[in-house]
């Protein structure tokens, strides 16, 4: 899939973040962006919008400094999360923080997060990030940023999620999965001991999923029929 235009971009975010309501990873607050590719111009949700009814005219451009370009509503409190990971990641296209209940989790309890489903090899060293406040400035922006490193997620210490990826198809399945994944480790831990994926099995599955690229567009399409089915798109 080529570089996103900003309508596009604009009709994915909003589409992705009813999604992600829908499927319990953002609720009243969370937020997608979108970097345009080209640009330093990133879209993001208001501040105050209902994530439930988000539409793509409600969305905000800012630059990566955090200068707002076009609307008229405040950005989120956390944006400099956002535009942190985007000055550190050139891969990043798109980045979600969200604050799902069994992923978050794990960064309240002892308990590593382990690769317990074939899908989660991609988290097989999902690092914890100990700030517990809110993300509001760039110094703080920045040591998410350093947390999150070459990664595809993180965790903030009793408070969320960051995921960052190359497309918001990936982003979407990226967050779905991590919940998925910590989900089978709390329920899992119930009936036994648990058994992770290994090194091998990790190196193993990359393998095979890597011959699969197409895993997130199909994870993508199925959620949107699903949302129309639901009347939440």
């Amino acid at each position: 899939m080529g570089p996103l235009g900003e309508t596009q971009a604009r009709e994915q975010i909003a589409a992705c973040t009813r999604l992600l309501v829908h499927e319990g990873i953002i609720d009243f607050s969370g937020h997608v962006s979108v970097r345009l590719p080209g640009t330093d111009r990133v879209l993001i949700q208001p501040r105050d919008t209902s994530r439930a009814a988000l539409t793509a005219d409600d969305l905000l451009v800012v630059d990566l400094d955090g200068r707002l370009l076009d609307g008229d509503e405040p950005p989120p409190s956390e944006t400099a999360l956002h535009l942190c990971v985007y000055r550190a990641r050139p891969d990043a296209v798109a980045v979600c923080h969200g604050h799902p209940t069994f992923s978050t989790l794990f960064g309240c309890v002892e308990a590593p997060f382990l690769p317990l489903r074939n899908f989660a090899y991609r988290f097989a060293d999902l690092p914890v990030h100990p700030d517990t406040t809110h993300i509001r400035t760039v110094e703080q922006g920045e040591a998410v940023a350093r947390t999150l490193g070459a990664h595809r997620a993180c965790l903030l210490r009793a408070h969320g999620t960051v995921v960052a990826a190359p497309s918001v198809e990936e982003l979407f399945m990226d967050c779905l999965d991590l919940e998925e994944n910590a989900r089978a480790l709390v329920y899992g831990s119930a009936l036994g001991p648990l058994r992770p994926l290994t090194p091998e099995e990790v190196r193993a599955l990359a393998e095979s999923y890597g011959r699969s690229g197409y895993r997130a567009a199909k994870v993508w399409e199925h959620y949107l029929h699903k949302g129309r089915q639901a009347g939440i798109l």
